[in-house]
This record gives structure tokens, C-alpha cells and sequence, in this order.
């Protein structure tokens, strides 16, 4: 018998997936760091545990205030995002 898993499930090594409650804790505390780095830094160092999906991926992304930490953020956050679909029909909001 086989059990098959939908690929939306599980990203690329991601044991978890983020919980609404677990990205608010984390934008609190990139919200404590002073400037993108740290703040991307943050969000790095849970992404190698967590996914995420597209929208709580757009929803950290409006914490950090650079253009181009943004979209290093949003190219980052491609191997962490369950919902792949989505997240490839919205590269046109992130800026350039």
C-alpha cells in the first residue's frame, strides 16, 4: 500500500510548518532588531526548521524596509514555501 503525500505538504527539509502564532513571535523579535540584516537573519535561522507559505511569506516580508533586502528575502524564502503555485504568480509584487 502506498501513502502518498501531496507536495504542498512539505517544502525542501522543512520538518514543520509555521503556525500563524509562531510568525507572530517571530516578527515580534525581528521587529526588536534595529536593522534589515539582523531582521533577515532572524527569519533565516527559523526557515531552516519551519516553511512557511506565501502569505505569511508577504506578510514578514512588509517588516523589513529595504527593497533589496525584500527581495533577498523573497528569493530565500523559495525553498521554504509549501504553496509553490502561489508564491510564483506573485514575483511581479516583489520589488526589483
Amino acid at each position: 500500500m502506498f501513502i502518498l503525500f501531496p507536495s504542498i505538504i512539505l517544502a525542501n527539509n522543512c520538518d514543520y510548518i509555521m503556525e500563524d502564532e509562531r510568525m507572530e513571535i517571530i516578527i515580534e523579535q525581528m521587529n526588536n532588531k534595529g536593522d534589515d540584516i539582523k531582521k533577515l537573519n532572524i527569519i533565516k535561522t527559523y526557515l531552516q526548521r519551519l516553511c512557511l507559505n506565501t502569505n505569511q511569506m508577504l506578510t514578514i516580508i512588509d517588516v523589513f524596509e529595504s527593497k533589496k533586502i525584500k527581495q533577498d528575502f523573497f528569493l530565500y524564502t523559495k525553498n521554504y514555501i509549501t504553496d509553490i503555485e502561489n508564491y510564483n504568480q506573485i514575483k511581479y509584487l516583489i520589488p526589483n
